[in-house]
Formats: C-alpha cells, sequence, structure tokens
C-alpha cells in the first residue's frame, strides 16, 4: 500500500523534468541536478528543496497526492524534495555545503547561524535577501519578519536566510496553582523575593497536605535554560549585555554574580533537589508530575504539558479534589524573562540552484504562500475529515487517531516559516484550557523578554566559531559548582580568567568590532 502510494505522490510532485533523484524512506539522498526545467508541463515554475526527514514518511502516505496537488494549486509551484533524514542531517548540509556547484535551490539548516553556513555565505554560496523582503506587495507574509531576529541570520551586511519562527515569549516561571492556594499565596509571584518565599513554603509546609516532608520548591535540571532565565530576572541580560557602548557577556557583570548567589542560596535552602545537576532534561517535567516539586522554570509548553498529565491522569487539586490540579504561567518575574532567539532554523537560497533572479522570486513566492493561513491549516493540521474535523463554531477539532508520521501532510511544516502567524487565524485550532494558558503566556511574556544583543554578531564571528563552544563549557561548568558550593568566589573569577585566556579576550573584541560597524544597530 506505501509502494502505491509513494508512486502516487510522486508522479503529482514531479511533474515536468526531474531535478534530482529523490531519497528513499530515510534514506540517504542522491546528487542534487542543477539542470532543473524552469516549468512543468502545465506552466508552474518548478524549484528544488532540501529539507530533514523525521519519519521516512513526507508526502508519501495515503491522500498526501491531494496534499500536493492543494498547495500545488495555492502556491503555483512545483516542488522537487530532496528529504534527508534528521538523524544525519547535519552531516548532509555539510556535505552538501562543501559542494558548491551542485545545491538545491533552497536548503533549509537547522538551529541557528553555524560557522560552515557563515563561510558559505561570504564564498557568495547565498543569494542576499535583504531588498527582496522589503517587498510587501510580492511578500506579504515574509516581509513582516522581524528584524531583530534577521539579524542573527545576516552576514556582512547581507540578510542570507529566512528563519522559521519560534515563540519569543516562550520561557519563563511557571507553578502548580493549588499547592500555591494551600500555603497561601493568591497572586502570582512579581519579584525574587515573591519566588523565594513560594519555594520555600512549597519546600517546608506540607503544599500537598499530608503530613510528610517530602516536597521541595524547584525542580531543576543540568539543562542550563532554567539558569539562563533566572539571571535574567537579576537584568544580567542574555548571554550578552550592552553597558556603556559594549557588549559584554554577562558572566562579567554583578548581576551575574548576584544571582548566582540567589541560587546558590535556594540550593543550600534545600528548596531544590542536591542531585539537580544530574537530572535529564528529559525527565525535567517528572518531579512536578509526580507532586515531588511544585513549581518549573523553562518554557511555558513544557509547564502545559504537566497540568495535560494532571488532566489525563486524573491528579486532583488538592485545595479541591473535585477538580484536576492545574499550572499557573507566571512567566517574567522582576520585568523580566529570557527571550528565544526568536528561530528554530532557516532557509537559504542558494546560487547554485536558484541561478536566476527570476529563480529567487519563485522560491520566495512558495515560501510566502506557505504562510498564509490556508497552508498553515494544511501543513500543521492534515485533510478535513481525515486528520480533522471542523465544530460548530468553525474551528479545528484534531481526530488524534492517526499518528504524525501517517498524516497525509507529513513533512510539510518542513516548508512554512511560520511569519508572521504560528498558527492559522482562520479557522482557529479548537484549544484545551491549558493552551489557551501557554498561548496567552507566549503573548504576555514577549514584551519581557530579553534578548541576546551579540547573536546575529556572534554567528559572524570567526572567534566563536574557533572557540565558542569550549569556552562556554567553562562558565557552564563553574556555574553549576558555585551553585552547589564546590567552588567560592575566588573559584568563580579563576574560572573566568581561563575563559579570557582561552581566546574570550579575543571574542569580546572582535563582536565588539563588529558591533561598532553595525551601521544598522
Amino acid at each position: 500500500m506505501m509502494k502505491k502510494t509513494w508512486k502516487k505522490a510522486l508522479s503529482a510532485a514531479l511533474t515536468g523534468a526531474m531535478a534530482w533523484s529523490l531519497t528513499a524512506c530515510g534514506g540517504s539522498g542522491g546528487s542534487v541536478k542543477t539542470d532543473v526545467a524552469a516549468a512543468s508541463a502545465d506552466g508552474k515554475p518548478t524549484i528544488t528543496f532540501m529539507a530533514p526527514s523525521f519519519h521516512g514518511t513526507d508526502l508519501k502516505n495515503e491522500k498526501s497526492d491531494e496534499v500536493i496537488k492543494r498547495y500545488e494549486d495555492h502556491t503555483g509551484i512545483h516542488v522537487n524534495w530532496q528529504w534527508e533524514s534528521n538523524d544525519t542531517y547535519k552531516e548532509k548540509l555539510g556535505l552538501t555545503l562543501m559542494d558548491k556547484d551542485n545545491m538545491p535551490m533552497v536548503l533549509t539548516s537547522s538551529g541557528d547561524l553555524t560557522a560552515n553556513v557563515v563561510d558559505a555565505a561570504r564564498k557568495g554560496a547565498f543569494w542576499d535577501l535583504t531588498a527582496f523582503l522589503q517587498d510587501k506587495e510580492s511578500y506579504p507574509n515574509l516581509s513582516k519578519a522581524n528584524p531583530d531576529v534577521l539579524k542573527a541570520l545576516t552576514v556582512d551586511g547581507k540578510i542570507i536566510g529566512i528563519y522559521r519562527a519560534r515563540v519569543i515569549g516562550r520561557y519563563g516561571f511557571s507553578y502548580r496553582t493549588d499547592w500555591a492556594e494551600a500555603v497561601g499565596i493568591t497572586e502570582k509571584p512579581k519579584t525574587v523575593e515573591d519566588v523565594y518565599n513560594m519555594l520555600y513554603k512549597f519546600t517546608y509546609e506540607d503544599p500537598d497536605g499530608n503530613g510528610e516532608d517530602d516536597t521541595y520548591g524547584l525542580e531543576m535540571t543540568k539543562y542550563t535554560g532554567p539558569i539562563d532565565i533566572i539571571q535574567t530576572w537579576f537584568g544580567c541580560g542574555n548571554e550578552w549585555v550592552e553597558k556603556d557602548g559594549k557588549l559584554v557577556p554577562v558572566h562579567q557583570t554583578e548581576e551575574y554574580l548576584e544571582a548566582l548567589k540567589w541560587m546558590r542560596k535556594i540550593y543550600e535552602d534545600g528548596l531544590i533537589r542536591k542531585d539537580w545537576a544530574t537530572v535529564d532534561s528529559g525527565t525535567f517535567q517528572d518531579s512536578c508530575k509526580k507532586g515531588e516539586a511544585g513549581a518549573f522554570i523553562d518554557v511555558m509548553d513544557g509547564a502545559k504539558r504537566i497540568w495535560e498529565y494532571y488532566d489525563m491522569n486524573g491528579v486532583k487539586s488538592v485545595t479541591d479534589p473535585s477538580k484536576n490540579a492545574s499550572m499557573t504561567m507566571a512567566g517574567p518575574i522582576n520585568d523580566k524573562t529570557l527571550a528565544t532567539s526568536g528561530f528554530n532554523g532557516y532557509y537559504l537560497i542558494t546560487k547554485a540552484g536558484a541561478k536566476t533572479e527570476e529563480d529567487v522570486k519563485n522560491c520566495l513566492h512558495f515560501l510566502d504562500k506557505m504562510c498564509d493561513d490556508e497552508m498553515l491549516v494544511l501543513a500543521d493540521y492534515g485533510l478535513e475529515g481525515v486528520t480533522y474535523d471542523l465544530n460548530e463554531a468553525g474551528n479545528v477539532v484534531k481526530k488524534g487517531e492517526m499518528e504524525p508520521q501517517y498524516s497525509p501532510s507529513a513533512g510539510l511544516n518542513q516548508s512554512v516559516c511560520y511569519i508572521p502567524n504560528q498558527t492559522a487565524l482562520k479557522p482557529l485550532l479548537e484549544k484545551t484550557e491549558p493552551m489557551k494558558a501557554q498561548d496567552e503566556a507566549y503573548e504576555y511574556n514577549e514584551q519581557f523578554a530579553v534578548f541576546n544583543p551579540a547573536l546575529g554578531y556572534l554567528a559572524n564571528s570567526e572567534v566563536n566559531a574557533e572557540v565558542g563552544t569550549d569556552i562556554e563549557q567553562i562558565i557552564d561548568d563553574a556555574r553549576t559548582q558555585y551553585i552547589c558550593g564546590q567552588i567560592d568566589d575566588a573559584g568563580l573569577e579563576a574560572a573566568a580568567k581561563q575563559w579570557l585566556d582561552r581566546g574570550g579576550d579575543r571574542l569580546v573584541e572582535e563582536v565588539n568590532k563588529l558591533y561598532q560597524e553595525d551601521t544598522a544597530k
């Protein structure tokens, strides 16, 4: 059945000249040919597109041919896909970047800007998209891209990529609502003192009412995200901060030390578990789910999943057993929280694949049209009657009977920028109470989210490419050791000096040189 459907989908997707040999399910990929026909038999332009495959079933399932027809009709573009297994995608991307004359038109890159992408950009591998993204008439969606986010995809003053948007206000503080009620806390914490008070009460005032000393305030993990969030509460910034016209790494600020001393205190006072630095991020939410910890600092969707666990498993509120427990997503503390980079992955338009300006426009037209509501619904929810229904209010209700890898639209979301909207505005997805709370928190948090002002300069920094990962580990390790009382202030200073000696001094110099040269800042 799969083979038959795959042939139907392939036939619909590749009407006209073949651009390259496609990969098999989860395959290693074929060599790209750049002699793609400018248009197919029905007159639609053809673009070539390399993207990661998470299941090996991308646009190859039953009714995928209908999905392909819909996006082709809506965008007016044929797409020849090169799906590459996500497990080996970084390696495949590296090999593709090395083969400068043999690239697809659109190249997907995951994560942030990397040194090898920057190097390829400086050698002229990609189109400068700056002027195109200012064309509101041609690209009504893409032209609304956030300029702060685009800075992180800028090389030598040229915008070389279009990001896949991620919620900016995703991070923040959350806690179990019924535990707060049980210990007499009726308002969301606003200051670090409020947070300390809550964590103390969650640890020592029996919030679950079982008469035992078996709870603690905050779940922590060896993953550094929660500490990065806490640091912003003290005003030290997001990795780097602007002070007196210069960019400074946060560990060189007084506020950073103040934040670490606060975290050391909650450790010494037993408000977090003693072995927090060994807790894997994959089990990070478990203590809240099991009723061992009451507060959670990370992404709002993590708090949402904890709340959904309470609902799915009938975990009752300790103050009102007729209801399930829930989470309150407070978000910022001291009117600050960590901002995400604003994106997770991006698209590059290559000069080897898109040889003419017309090719570039076709690629951008496709990416722009895929951000329309109709395509967001198709990519994220699939086909009406198959993977979702519309209720009486006209909202999308997911059927939930089909695993994502078997959806007719599996993989299509890998071609969506989510600019300017991360979900369709019409029809809306029918949301549960936890989902609504998450979305409200996202929107509220964004106004308080602290960006990393050096993100774009770090991407362009040769020193960062050379030593960045190694010296960052020095600071992360020292931070953990300090919180756990294994080193003192002198030990922290020694780590900061080691950071400088191993290339940090050169990094600060280069980042600030790029910062001063940036006329658009």
